[in-house]
């Protein structure tokens, strides 16, 4: 009985421990809730192995300090708890071991004290008490009936002010992992009243204009996602200097320069980038895209191009196999991909192949492919921990920022900035830089405002909060040599806005119901969504940014004009949150069930005649 006791309340105090590191509002409530339902499982498992029940508890035991081990560690990084999809990602860890050595912390192994003291005092004989003489099957019943009333009842009362929106901060650790687990294994369905609001949607957008159609037809197309450079870098000094020189001044010289462009990504972080720009559609919110949606036909960038006679061939520091590119990049139309095992032998820095030497090294893939062609650059050397060689940190920075998170990112992105101008440099020396059009985006965040250390350096650094406005606004720049073109785009746009901005600029026609951007050349209503790195419903448009309460209730979330940073009525803010949940679920629908291609084809109508089939079944 006592094992029963010391495993019952080493996991109260776990729970606990949890959900004072995510503060939870309803502290007190949900720990009781997901308390209640471990003694469920603890009772289950007495119902059905009475035989050895001390041995099998301390096995659930184990298996639970697991998942709170892993949570925390998760948790302390992404701000979520480890989902289930997470499984799928295993292959993936060996090349961010840096990154993920740097979020353990040896107090995590606490989660597993109790199981040590147990274990030695059983050893002992002090716990060798057959459980039996204190507990009857009959009274566990009655007890498990008891939970499942108490746990049923609160689930309700949630989906009810929640509208069915649930997230670990309002059901708690438990209660989140066992929805989590139901969704990952439910298959995606949708509703016709939705598909018709898209539609309608859709059918009222107007395209304001229509410029630069095929400005850059039949050019090469070069396109290098950044490694985690955020907007706040560009034109920003410190210490009296700049810290991306090269992209301040490309942006000044035929250039469109999108300063109000947003991250969108979801679990698979840069390969998700990859997978929104180049269809236009919005990640899975379950698992990584290319894992997700492996076995899809699409129509994407690369493709579009292929069609029309270019060669395409993507570049990464990193292994092929690292976000299951290597198989997934065929069916977007990526001909050739150039991983670390095909690269000489070179400088590597962090999580690959130094950004340097991929950039040297690719030149002469480039000098030999048959023009005009696609090429797509992933690079590395920015990703976190920031870790950079003392030689290559060129930037001076304050005695107040050393050595601190800010201090390594700014000298990575400091890094990348030249290395891209040793790239162009080289693109000119081979004559194949004024025949191009070249795009440089950042990927996602590097700095996360959820971590208290980094929100205040970035704060005191920038002199304004550094808030979801500042964290997931990443640059774009699209450079067109030769062209007489100069200017800042101030509409509001997020990543898969990038497919039809650079179709129109190919001279690509697409249907404008047939992927969730817009061209944001010829729009000035722009709207982007930020979800799953923050509730669903969250968005961005030209005057605020809405962020959804994490407890999924509509009146708990938190909005403010962009201009001024004064608070905006959240009534004013349903319809853009609406139109966010709305995107993302029948993109989700679309992509799982394999439509990209019809879509394309037939437009948004054409699920409507899907739904038609289904209910005439």
């Amino acid at each position: 009985m006592l094992v029963l006791i010391i495993s019952s309340l080493a996991i109260l105090l776990k729970i606990l421990v949890l959900h004072l590191n995510m503060n939870i509002e309803k502290f007190f409530i949900l720990t009781g809730n997901n308390f209640i339902i471990v003694l469920g499982i603890f009772s289950l498992v007495y119902l059905f192995s009475r035989k050895n029940f001390l041995r099998k508890l301390l096995v659930v035991n184990f298996l639970i300090s697991v998942i709170f081990f892993i949570d925390m560690m998760y948790y302390n990084h992404f701000y979520t708890l480890v989902p289930a999809h997470s499984i799928y990602q295993i292959g993936q860890l060996g090349p961010v071991s840096e990154s993920i050595f740097q979020l353990l912390n040896p107090l995590y192994f606490l989660f597993f004290l109790d199981l040590l003291i147990i274990i030695i005092l059983r050893k002992k004989g002090v716990l060798n008490q057959n459980i039996e003489k204190f507990l009857s099957k009959r009274k566990v019943l009655v007890f498990l009936l008891i939970l499942m009333l108490l746990v049923g009842s609160f689930n309700f009362y949630i989906s009810k002010v929640t509208d069915n929106y649930f997230t670990p901060y309002n059901l708690g650790v438990i209660n989140y992992h066992i929805y989590d687990l139901l969704s990952f294994i439910d298959r995606t369905t949708i509703n016709r009243r939705h598909v018709e609001a898209l539609f309608e949607l859709i059918e009222n957008t107007k395209i304001e204009k229509n410029n630069y159609f095929g400005l850059a037809q039949g050019k090469n197309v070069i396109v290098i996602q950044a490694e985690s450079i955020q907007n706040f870098v560009i034109n920003k000094k410190i210490n009296g200097e700049y810290i991306t020189p090269v992209l301040n001044e490309l942006i000044k010289n035929n250039s469109f320069y999108f300063s109000n462009y947003f991250e969108q990504v979801a679990w698979g972080n840069t390969s998700d980038c990859e997978f929104i720009s180049n269809t236009g559609f919005y990640p899975s919110s379950r698992v990584y895209s290319y894992k997700a949606y492996e076995n899809n036909d699409f129509i994407t960038l690369p493709s579009s191009l292929q069609s029309r006679g270019y060669s395409t061939i993507a570049f990464h520091g990193n292994y092929r196999y690292f976000w299951n590119r290597e198989n997934i990049y065929p069916a977007q139309g990526i001909e050739r991909f150039i991983g670390l095992e095909d690269f000489d032998e070179g400088e590597t820095i962090g999580l690959g192949l130094s950004d340097g030497e991929l950039f040297r090294q690719s030149i002469n893939y480039l000098k030999e492919l048959p023009q005009p062609f696609y090429s797509f650059y992933i690079t590395v050397t920015s990703h976190h921990p920031f870790y950079l060689p003392e030689e290559y940190k060129e930037l001076a920075i304050p005695e107040e920022y050393q050595d601190t998170v800010l201090d390594y990112y700014l000298q990575t992105i400091r890094y990348l900035d030249t290395q891209i101008g040793m790239f162009l440099e080289l693109l000119k020396e081979e004559g194949l830089y004024e025949n191009s059009i070249i795009v440089i985006y950042g990927d996602h965040k590097g700095l996360d405002m959820r971590d208290e250390k980094t929100y205040e350096v970035l704060t005191e650094f920038l002199q304004k909060p550094y808030d979801e406005r500042e964290m997931y606004n990443v640059p774009l720049i699209i450079h067109l040599p030769g062209e007489d073109i100069q200017g800042e785009v101030i509409t509001v746009g997020g990543q898969v806005d990038f497919f039809p901005t650079m179709a129109n600029l190919l001279g690509i026609s697409l249907r404008k119901d047939s992927f969730f951007g817009q061209d944001l050349l010829n729009t000035i209503s722009g709207f982007a969504s930020l979800a799953p790195h923050v509730a669903p419903g969250s968005f961005v448009d030209n005057e605020k940014i809405f962020i959804m309460a994490n407890d999924g209730i509509f009146e708990n979330s938190r909005a403010w004009y962009l201009a001024t940073g004064e608070p905006v009525d959240l009534e004013k803010c349903r319809e853009g949150f609406e139109r966010a949940l709305l995107k993302i679920e029948l993109s989700e629908y679309i992509m799982k069930n394999n439509l990209n291609i019809e879509v394309h084809e037939k437009g948004w109508e054409y699920l409507l005649e899907i739904l038609d089939d289904e209910d005439g079944e």
